[in-house]
């Protein structure tokens, strides 16, 4: 441990005796011991057993601010301190691993948090709130505890880890405060439960958060599980086509953008952009030869890579992960005309997803070239849009994408006029 790490925490050590020692009186005067020993339990439980509350992901969740915002209202600064204090004490992590000065700083830390806290509330509750429901003087109290608490942790991380890149304080405390306006109102339920109907309901509405909090962590797990499925099937595709590698990316990164121009509801929005990533997982079914030939195809050959859209789908149909909106796989090659294949769709009988599909497939082919065919301009490419609207390119999708292009969303993409003339010279040769 270095020297200043070592001043810094026998500071917050001195800092915390110094409060406990002159809020001492409020010890004695403290008259709802039901309140402080309810919460206490209740802050305790929430520490250290709200894994049982989620057995399926296995995540724990911390309720300290919600339980916080109860014990400002119920009991007197001092008693919030030593109940946050000793009720944030975990088993699992700080008993079983015992390490003194870190056990000493985080109960010290937590300490001056919620001791800060709970007198901002008291100050500050009779200006803002008066005598109705404590809506502000709530928020500033817990804005207060999230402050000084993170703060305080922020310094130690940073005197601990001289050798590691330090994340900014801006950086470090927008990552944890996107979940400090959803505990402050959790915080205010829990508050006007425990205030009109007493601690029965409280523990109700405790035990409602948690049966909800693991429903979406299981969802939240079978997002994760549908990503790596994702993710997986990416690689096999980048390795078995070593010359298109990066396609499926880029395009899934057009279609995110194209997406968003089109207005498609957040959910569909995702679906096809996770689809967009392995639009070409039928290609692992395709003779490596013909993938990596950079001569004109024969018929045989191009009959057999246009089949890679329903070897796909066929691969997937089954996983119930991703098995929706498969169809855009199947159809990412039909044109608007109805002269794509595998099946001559024409017009909006072609889902949208695959329209979409087309256009941005299409967009990365123009943009980075084949061994064939070198990359285009971005005047180029607009024109060729424009060309092929109606014909291969869904008109609106087309006209969009176009718009997306000047609007300069790809412009990183493009390649300079001098270095395309390079490799049409190459191409040549």
């Amino acid at each position: 441990m270095g020297k200043k790490l070592k001043i810094y925490l026998l500071i917050i050590y001195l800092i915390s005796l110094l409060f406990l020692l002159i809020l001492f009186p409020e010890f004695i005067h403290e008259s709802r011991y039901s309140h402080v020993i309810f919460l206490f339990i209740v802050t305790f439980l929430m520490n250290n057993f709200s894994i049982f509350f989620n057995y399926i992901t296995r995540i724990k969740t911390s309720m300290t601010i919600p339980v916080l915002i109860s014990a400002f209202y119920f009991i007197n600064p001092l008693w919030v301190g030593i109940v946050t204090a000793l009720g944030t004490i975990t088993f699992k992590e700080e008993i079983k691993y015992f390490v003194w000065y870190k056990f000493l700083f985080n109960r010290s830390s937590i300490f001056l948090a919620s001791v800060s806290g709970a007198l901002v509330f008291n100050l500050s509750r009779s200006v803002l709130d008066g005598n109705t429901f404590p809506i502000l003087s709530a928020l500033m109290a817990s804005i207060v505890y999230f402050i000084i608490n993170n703060f305080l942790v922020y310094i130690v991380i940073n005197l601990a880890d001289n050798d590691v890149n330090q994340m900014s304080l801006i950086s470090y405390f927008r990552e944890l405060s996107k979940n400090l306006i959803t505990s402050y109102f959790i915080g205010l339920i829990l508050l006007a439960s425990y205030i009109n109907f007493g601690k029965s309901l409280f523990v109700l509405v405790i035990i409602l958060l948690f049966i909800i909090k693991d429903f979406f962590y299981s969802r939240l797990q079978q997002m994760n599980s549908y990503t790596q499925i994702i993710e997986s099937f990416l690689k096999v595709i980048d390795s078995k086509d070593h010359y298109t590698e990066g396609h499926c990316e880029r395009v899934a990164n057009y279609t995110y953008h194209l997406c968003n121009e089109m207005n498609l509801s957040r959910a569909k929005s995702e679906k096809i952009i996770s689809i967009a990533k392995i639009h070409d997982i039928g290609k692992i079914y395709v003779d490596d030869d013909i993938l990596r030939s950079s001569d004109k195809l024969s018929e045989q050959e191009y009959k057999e890579i246009k089949r890679h859209t329903e070897y796909g789908y066929q691969l997937l149909k089954d996983i119930d992960l991703i098995n929706d909106e498969l169809d855009i796989i199947l159809y990412h090659h039909e044109r608007w005309d109805g002269r794509g294949y595998p099946e001559g769709l024409k017009g909006e009988k072609i889902p949208v997803g695959a329209r979409i599909l087309t256009a941005c497939d299409s967009l990365d082919v123009m943009i980075t070239g084949r061994t064939y065919k070198p990359p285009m301009t971005k005047e180029e490419i607009i024109a060729e849009f424009k060309k092929c609207s109606g014909g291969q390119f869904d008109p609106e999708i087309a006209r969009k994408m176009i718009q997306l292009i000047k609007d300069g969303y790809f412009d990183d993409k493009f390649k300079s006029e001098e270095k395309i003339r390079e490799l049409e010279l190459s191409l040549e040769y």
